[in-house]
């Protein structure tokens, strides 16, 4: 059955979420029976006043936008407006009076929705600014650090964990080296490495496969060793490991090389 209510029902969903081509055609239809609210806006006035209280940020309004709302404003408010015609001298004079439309309670409703809404938003910035503290500040999420990350690898089932060991015995070299093939994801924590010359060499990872030759091990990365020799590095195979079976630091040109001759190998970790 057409109503006044449903009409009010699809002009509030109108304003808000939108009609669908059929509820767009029935408001249509009941407008035309109820010709009041052809032109009525209160509703969308409503809902763009509470979508404003809603917003983060406000935004101060252009000085000409203010004037020209400032105008239409006062033309809509005022109640009438009088005009005086005179058609000849010997005619007479005949009064034409134009009467503004009164609003319908729905209408005035509208406005008044509007008008609380405008009111609350009002009252919700006066507090934020007079009370900063109200204000929330979330730190954005930090990343985690390479340290922070082999700590969390730590965690993982069927990890491989083996400490580095000298392999000519004449380097105090400690610390290990945590892989989890499932992830192909790995660290290297280093103490005693001697400090490199970036202009001269870099220290290069291989890591050899039980699936590949001996004579091609995958390449895990390049890194340097600061000046207190501690060092974590995470590390980069350039290729999928199938089952790591030793890992081997050389030290080689800048930048790494792609087989190395494997003539100074600084630390040796056996699985």
């Amino acid at each position: 059955m057409k109503t006044k209510e449903r009409l009010l029902e699809l002009l509030a969903d109108d304003a808000t979420a939108g009609l669908n081509p059929d509820e767009k055609r029935e408001m249509d239809e009941l407008v035309l029976e109820y010709p009041e609210f052809d032109s009525d806006e209160s509703f969308e006035l409503a809902a763009a006043a509470f979508q404003m209280a809603s917003l983060e940020e406000i935004v101060e309004m252009p000085a000409d936008l203010q004037s020209q709302i400032a105008a239409d404003s006062a033309r809509f408010f005022e109640s009438s407006e009088k005009e005086e015609v005179v058609e000849e001298p010997a005619s007479t004079i005949r009064q034409v009076q134009f009467e503004a439309p009164k609003p319908s309670f729905m209408q005035w409703l509208g406005w008044a929705v509007a008008g609380a809404a405008c009111l609350a938003l009002a009252v919700n910035v006066w507090y934020m600014s007079a009370d900063p503290a109200a204000v929330a500040v979330v730190d954005p999420p930090k990343s985690p650090t390479v340290t922070e990350k082999r700590e969390t690898l730590l965690a993982s089932a069927g990890l491989v964990k083996t400490d580095w060991e000298s392999p000519q015995e004449d380097l105090d070299v400690k610390g290990d080296v945590v892989w989890d093939n499932s992830k192909q994801e790995g660290y290297m924590t280093f103490e005693g490495l001697p400090v490199n010359d970036v202009s001269k060499e870099q220290y290069q990872l291989w890591i050899f496969d039980e699936t590949q030759d001996e004579a091609t091990p995958v390449d895990g990365g390049v890194f340097d060793v600061d000046k207190d020799g501690r060092a974590v590095i995470p590390i980069t195979a350039k290729l999928k490991v199938g089952n790591p079976k030793m890992f081997a630091v050389t030290v080689e040109k800048p930048g790494g090389v792609v087989v190395s001759k494997r003539e100074k190998i600084v630390a040796l970790a056996k699985v």
